[in-house]
């Protein structure tokens, strides 16, 4: 066993000398290439700042009459409606895929997204949505076949009444990125576990899960400041891929993978590197066979009722439209004026989307650090970072993946139950003129 040991970590030393040998001989080959892949990232970095610095956005305000009285399905269908903006078609092949690197690199294109916004200042609640000007048309469009009614004003970015950074010695800064508890193909609790039908189509007796936020928002002061971002692409299929891999892991199925020429390529290369490697230990030690159990898969009904429940539920979500997301949240206030109540309380309040069983809500990157060395630095970065975010609308790195139905729970109209007088509701309904007036 011993010379079997030292025979294996002889092999070992002799490849990493012949990877040593082969970098420092061949230097005059490789050099160049990470040079070149390292000015690619860098022009494309580049490209992409310039790219996003040049892109021309509108916001706009939304308010919807004090009456209206509709099912969130209708905000769920102005979402359905706006998958168009994202990530696009996948490339069909070798020419698209070729066109797409070079936009990526060359032109620093990147996936359009927009970002809906709930801001509570001075007493006040405003609905914001912000798009690229070219979606204008598509947004109001939406909008109105949903709510004909509504109110969308195009209005300043009130992000610009704040300086680019902000002076720590005045004001204090309480902010947090939200990421999920599990991965993004478990759903979180949606609006129709918080609605009971009425009488009507249209007529719902809901619990709102936005009027404790409402509330929060609403007392607001003068000098305080709240931002909820959430950052919206449309995604691809990958999301829905993982989603089936899930269910045929929950039911007990055999997960089927799919052979590429270059996984075939690399299969063939392990399989004969495992023969050569076999055959240095086959006379001192004999092959251990040992047959591997093939999954049985599980009928529906024989699964316990949990599972049967989690399965339901991730297939009724991946069936349905989805974003790339993120979401911010920014409070910001006088040192005399500030209340770490604030952000505990909105945070509390999206902990109601939470389910044990299912998937939930909790802070990624947060102004709160309790542990580690050099804490009062660190938070002070991270209210650099994320304010510098908020305010220039940049889309995270790694983004969660919601619904349609998910996203319409925790951005939409609050109902007509919620009963916060500073939320944007327009007093009186609009009509055309009655018949029959002269006109000049």
């Amino acid at each position: 066993m011993i010379d079997l040991f030292i025979l294996a970590l002889s092999n070992v030393a002799n490849a990493v000398l012949i990877a040593f040998w082969f970098v420092v001989a061949y230097w005059w080959i490789w050099t160049p290439l990470a040079l070149v892949f390292a000015y690619l990232e860098a022009l494309k970095h580049y490209n992409q700042r310039v790219y996003r610095a040049g892109l021309k956005w509108i916001t706009y305000e939304l308010r919807i009459p004090i009456d209206a009285h509709k099912s969130l399905k209708a905000m769920e269908q102005i979402f359905a409606g706006l998958h168009v903006v994202g990530q696009g078609l996948p490339p069909k092949n070798l020419w698209e895929k070729y066109k797409k690197w070079r936009d990526a690199y060359f032109k620093g294109k990147v996936p359009d997204w927009l970002a809906l916004e709930i801001v509570g200042s001075g007493g006040e609640i405003h609905l914001y949505i912000r798009v690229i000007e070219k979606y204008k048309s598509l947004v109001e469009a939406q909008i109105y076949a949903q709510y004909s009614e509504a109110e969308l004003t195009p209005v300043e970015d009130y992000m610009l009444r704040f300086p680019s950074s902000l002076s720590y010695e005045d004001v204090n800064v309480n902010a947090l990125e939200l990421i999920f508890i599990k991965e993004d193909i478990f759903p979180i609790k949606t609006y129709p576990e918080f609605e009971e039908e009425g009488a009507g189509k249209d007529d719902v007796r809901r619990i709102d899960p936005l009027a404790p936020v409402a509330e929060t928002l609403g007392q607001m002061g003068l000098s305080e400041f709240f931002g909820i971002q959430i950052l919206a692409r449309s995604t691809g299929d990958a999301w829905i891929k993982k989603g089936k891999a899930a269910v045929d892991e929950l039911m007990g199925r055999e997960e089927k993978k799919e052979t590429t020429f270059v996984g075939s390529v690399f299969t063939g290369i392990e399989s004969g590197t495992h023969s050569v490697v076999g055959s240095i230990y086959e006379s001192a030690e004999p092959k251990k066979k040992e047959e591997e159990k093939k999954k049985e898969e599980k009928p529906f009904n024989q699964l316990n009722p949990g599972i049967q429940e989690t399965v339901k539920t991730i297939e009724r979500g991946t069936a349905k439209l989805a974003f790339e997301a993120g979401i911010r949240m920014v409070y910001i206030a006088p040192l005399d004026k500030y209340s770490d109540g604030r952000m505990r309380s909105i945070a509390g309040a999206f902990k109601q989307f939470s389910t044990q069983a299912l998937n939930g809500f909790k802070p990624g990157i947060s102004t709160d650090i309790t542990k580690g060395f050099n804490r009062a630095v660190r938070s002070l970065e991270n209210k650099k970072k994320i304010y510098s975010r908020y305010r220039n609308r940049s889309f995270p790195d790694k983004p969660l993946v919601l619904n349609t139905e998910e996203l319409t729970t925790i951005f939409h109209v609050p109902d007509v139950g919620v009963k916060t007088p500073s939320l944007p509701r327009i007093e009186t309904k609009k009509g055309e003129a009655p018949a029959g007036i002269p006109t000049v």
